[in-house]
């Protein structure tokens, strides 16, 4: 069954999100044994296949970017139709470079916009324009 498959298909829609969610996570984190905390399945269901909008607040380091990372890879493969990239406002420049390389990691492709790549922002805005992002991660001045 193709993700597509599995977005359209009702009975079996949850178990296959929360299967390819949780292979995506431990893509992302490395760890053949992780699993999602709690809420984290719950924000990734309601942004995929309830199409909601989602506000996750959530101490440093309980995984929000992971939930924000996944939902994109499952959007882009198909599951809930399809979208636009994933838009994350991010005041930490240090935490943006560490997140595009994570989400690189999961298969999701990222970019930054921010004040200390002003250089990059055309060549973001291109790939952004042309669909090759899922995520842009941009800082709050911009």
């Amino acid at each position: 069954m193709s993700p597509t498959d599995a977005a359209t298909t009702p009975a079996a829609s949850t178990t296959d999100l929360r299967t390819r969610a949780t292979e995506i996570l431990r893509e992302l984190t490395g760890r053949a044994d992780a699993d999602f905390r709690d809420g984290q399945f719950d924000a990734i269901e309601a942004l995929v296949s309830d199409r909601k909008r989602v506000l996750v607040v959530q101490r440093t380091g309980w995984g929000k970017s992971a939930v924000y990372f996944v939902a994109a890879r499952l959007i882009r493969e198909g599951f809930g139709g399809s979208a636009g990239p994933t838009l994350i406002i991010s005041p930490l420049l240090a935490l943006m470079r560490d997140q595009v390389a994570a989400a690189e990691r999961a298969g999701v492709h990222a970019a930054t916009i921010n004040s200390a790549n002003v250089t990059e922002w055309d060549d973001v805005l291109t790939a952004l324009r042309e669909g090759r992002l899922d995520v842009l991660l941009i800082s709050p001045e911009r």
